[in-house]
Formats: structure tokens, C-alpha cells, sequence
């Protein structure tokens, strides 16, 4: 049995130091899920340094950001992939990310070069935004004869 066929991201935790969650809760949330559209939550039995960053109402496919004594570490290109259904869409995401970094110097942004492949072109590009990594938020077209069989459908 292949396993991969079943599988799917279903979180990503990530540690920041102790004591900033509730200096940049407020800006965390307005960014991820006010700019995003991102919900967010938290659970008691945690405390109250903690917060879910979901993609859905169950909560099915998550950030978390916690508080740790040793805070993560990422390297200079670690990062999140998010794939979105068309340019525009990228194109989108890319505006807002570009607006708050006209208010806020904490944003990062990376546009990248459409990478054209023989059987695909991507158009990509990276944030960062008070977590310690960066997020690639893309587009894969296919050319044609060479689309998957298989795609991942959310519903």
C-alpha cells in the first residue's frame, strides 16, 4: 500500500519566542485572516499563548503558533507552499501583501519569475509576515496533454 495517496497537509506549527504572541496577535490576525481570509481560534486547555490559523470552519487544515522557549528557526527559503486556482489569484494575494508592506515594513515580499517547464508554468511569489517563514503562494498551469489525473478538490 502507497500511503502518499491518502495523505494531505494537515498543519503546520510554528514556534514563536516566548512572550510575543500578544504583541502581534492583533496585526497576526488582521493580516492572516482579515487580508488572508484565514479563521482563527484557540482552545483553553492550551492558554492563551496559542492561536489556530484554519483554512476551514472544521479546522481541518491549520497553522498553529505557539510560544516555545526555543522559538523555530527556519532557514533562508523554508516555506509554506499555498496553491491557488489562477494567476489572478496570485496576482491578488500579491496586492494585499504589497499594501500592508506600504504600512508595515514588517512584510517581506519575493516576486519570482514565471518558472516555465515543458509541461507546466508556475507563477509564484513569497511573504513573510511576523511568523519565521515564508509562504509561497502559487499557481501551476498545466500545457496541454500533460494535466494530472488526479486533483485535489476541496468541498
Amino acid at each position: 500500500m502507497k500511503l502518499v495517496n491518502g495523505l494531505r497537509i494537515n498543519h503546520l506549527q510554528v514556534s514563536l519566542p516566548r512572550g510575543s504572541l500578544a504583541a502581534a496577535r492583533a496585526d497576526l490576525e488582521r493580516f492572516y485572516c482579515g487580508t488572508l481570509g484565514f479563521g482563527v481560534t484557540s482552545v483553553d486547555s492550551f492558554g492563551p499563548d496559542h492561536l489556530f490559523l484554519t483554512t476551514d470552519a472544521e479546522g481541518s487544515q491549520f497553522i498553529y503558533v505557539s510560544e516555545h522557549e526555543q522559538a523555530m528557526v527556519a532557514g533562508p527559503d523554508d516555506h509554506l507552499g499555498f496553491h491557488v486556482d489562477s494567476r489572478a489569484a496570485v496576482d491578488e494575494f500579491l496586492a494585499e501583501c504589497r499594501a500592508v508592506a506600504a504600512r508595515d515594513p514588517r512584510m517581506e515580499i519575493r516576486v519570482l519569475d514565471d518558472l516555465e517547464l515543458p509541461q507546466t508554468s508556475t507563477h509564484a511569489f513569497y511573504f513573510r509576515y511576523l511568523l519565521p517563514l515564508w509562504f509561497d503562494v502559487q499557481v501551476i498551469e498545466f500545457r496541454p496533454g500533460f494535466e494530472p489525473a488526479r486533483r485535489w478538490r476541496f468541498s
